[in-house]
Parts: C-alpha cells; structure tokens; sequence
C-alpha cells in the first residue's frame, strides 16, 4: 500500500503550482480542439487515437509533478510503483493511438490494407505493454527499458502514418517536420525530472514550459494533416474534360477509369463538354456577382471546375477530394499557360492538344 501525505505548498511555489495546472488545461484544450477534427474523418480514425493520446498525455503531466509540488514523503519504493502507475495511462493512451491508426489506415486507405501484417505495430505494442506490466509487478522498473518497449512503436507508428501521406501535394506544403520537433520536445521534459534534486524547481518551472512548446507544435502539425480517406484520391476520379470557354466545345477528354468502367459510368464527352459549359455560362450570368460554379453534386457523382481565360477543366468524380482538386488547378493553370498561342487562336483544331496527355501525368501521378 502506498501512503502519499500532501502537504499545502509554500507560497515562493505558487508560480510552480500554476505551472502544473496551466500545462495540464492547456493539453487537454490541445485535446479538444484536435478532437473536433473527429467530425471531419471517422470515429475509429489516427484523428481520434491522437485525441485519446493526447487526454493520458495531460493526464501524465500533471500527476507526475504532483509529488514535488507538494513534497510527498514516500516510503521505499512507493515512488517507484507511483511513477509506474501513471506511466502506464500514459502507455494506454500510445497504444490506443497506434491501434486505432493502424485501424484507419486498413479501413480507410486501400493502399495500406494491402500490407501482409497491417496491425504488426499494434500487436508489438500490446505484447510489450504486458512484459512492461508483467516487470512492474515483480518490481523491475527502468526508464530506459521503458522507452524502449513503449514509446519506440509510438514513435514508428507517427512516421508510418506521416509517410503514407509524403506524395499528397497538399502535404508537401505543410510543415509536418514540427510534430516530430514537439514530439522531441515533449519528450524532453519528461526526462527532466532526473535533474529536479540538483536545480530544484526551476526544472519543474521549464519541464512545464517544454511540454506546452511541445504540445503546441504537435498539434498544430496535426490540425493540418488531412484525413487518411484523402490518400484515395486518385481512385475517386473518373473523367477530365477540358472546354473551349467561347464556344463550350470539347477540346480534350481524359478516362481515369478501364475501358469497362468507363462504358458503365460515363455518357458521351461531347454532350457531356457542351452541357456543363453551358449550365456554367449559364449561371454565371444569372448569378453575376457570385463568380463561376466551383462544384456540382448530383448522385453519386461531383463534378468539379477550374476556370481560365481560355477553357474550363471539368472533373467528374466519385468523391470529393482537396488533393484532386489542387492538382486540377494546376493541372489548368500549366495548360493556359503552355498552350496560350494555340488557345488564342483557336478555330477548332483539337489535335493541337492530344498532347495533353503528358501534363496528366505530371500533375495526376497516371503512369
């Protein structure tokens, strides 16, 4: 049995107290906000393991400061087997994330359910939780042993998650290096505590400050992360059309989909072409001062548009995608831009454009 006495703290640790607290609030306000997110993906998503991840991260922070706050007077190895106590919510909310992204990444990216063991991360985590439960029991605890057969899956599953999205070039403009940092940094403070008997609170006062450095930094990497469903995008498309504005005449057509799957979901370009372009010219005088049309929603198929000076891209999709849609525009803008001679002269000739074909590969990744 563990006998903890508190004792009320002194007033020269005040600053010390509001510390811990603030630190503590101020993750789970990280938590929230990051858990709003969830509305946006799915339940059993990285999203939502990150969320619960972060709640044991809070949690962690501020029990295990407690101690010195307060000067509790242990008794043998009570702090030890307290320190394991906490450590081990900490550890459920690592395996909670890494089980429920390795969860999304099966249900909700074709691409990693294709992998032969697609919980291997999981099982390793929740084999090396029981040995690390299994030591503490027996009383063997060690920090380094600890780091090791814990927060070492936690830290893969963060790279393998990040990775897969390395080829989104909604990604590449994000700066999602700062996850790693705040990881970095979060995990810093936590080996403070070592230093506490030789600088006294000072080091409390800076671990409380790395933690919200930390904390901020990883979540703000995160909030930008886009959900897993995104990594489908090249699945979701099924027809590019490309129309000459004047005339809503089709200049060039590209089919995403197998010969068979373009006889079942497509109607014919031509008609198709002349009939979007003419509801855009349409309701872009109807509605003067709202611009052109950006997207329509009709069934099970969106139909997306970029405008230019000279022609329209159209694409017809099964799903809305932020990726496809970047790529779109600049997918049109490199086109205004490489045929602008032959756009401003245009008389009908399509045969100008069948090389098209090169920029779809550029910007649509088509092999």
């Amino acid at each position: 049995m563990i006998y903890l006495i508190f004792q009320s703290p002194p007033l020269d640790m005040a600053m010390l107290h509001l510390f811990n607290y603030f630190s503590f609030f101020f993750v789970l306000y990280l938590s929230i906000q990051v858990g709003k997110k969830i509305r946006e993906d799915n339940l059993i998503s990285t999203t939502t393991g990150f969320t619960f991840y972060l709640i044991c991260y809070g949690i962690f922070i501020y029990t295990v400061g407690l101690p010195f706050i307060y000067s509790v007077k242990f008794r043998g190895n009570e702090f030890l087997f307290y320190h394991f106590i906490i450590m081990t919510v900490y550890f459920i909310g690592i395996i909670i994330f890494i089980l429920l992204s390795e969860l999304d990444l099966y249900y909700h990216s074709k691409i990693e359910s294709k992998k032969p063991f697609p919980f291997l991360l999981s099982i390793i985590a929740i084999i090396d939780f029981l040995i690390y439960i299994l030591l503490g029991i027996f009383g063997i605890y060690d920090v380094y042993i600890t780091v090791v057969i814990i927060v070492i899956p936690y830290v893969i599953a963060s790279q393998e998650i990040l990775k897969n999205f390395s080829n989104l070039e909604i990604v590449k403009k994000q700066q999602f290096n700062w996850f790693y940092s705040g990881l970095a940094i979060a995990g810093l403070s936590n080996s403070l505590i070592g230093f506490y008997f030789m600088y006294g609170n000072i080091i409390l006062i800076i671990k409380s400050i790395l933690i919200i450095i930390g904390a901020i930094l990883m979540v703000r990497s995160w909030e930008s992360m886009p959900p897993l469903t995104e990594l489908n995008w090249l699945q979701k498309m099924v027809q590019l059309l490309v129309i000459y504005r004047d005339t809503s005449s089709l200049i060039f057509k590209y089919n995403f989909k197998s010969d068979e799957e373009t006889s079942k979901e497509q109607v014919d370009s031509d008609l198709a072409g002349s009939a979007i372009g003419g509801i855009d010219m349409l309701l872009g005088e109807i509605l003067v001062d709202s611009g052109h049309i950006q997207e329509i929603d009709h069934a099970n198929k969106k139909i997306n548009f970029v405008h230019g000076e000279y022609t329209i891209s159209i694409l017809i999709s099964t799903g809305s995608s932020k990726e496809f849609r970047y790529r779109l525009e600049m997918f049109h803008a490199n086109l205004e831009k490489e045929y602008k001679e032959e756009l401003e002269h245009f008389q009908g000739e399509i045969t100008t454009f069948k090389d098209l074909e090169t920029l779809i590969r550029e910007y649509f990744l088509i092999s």
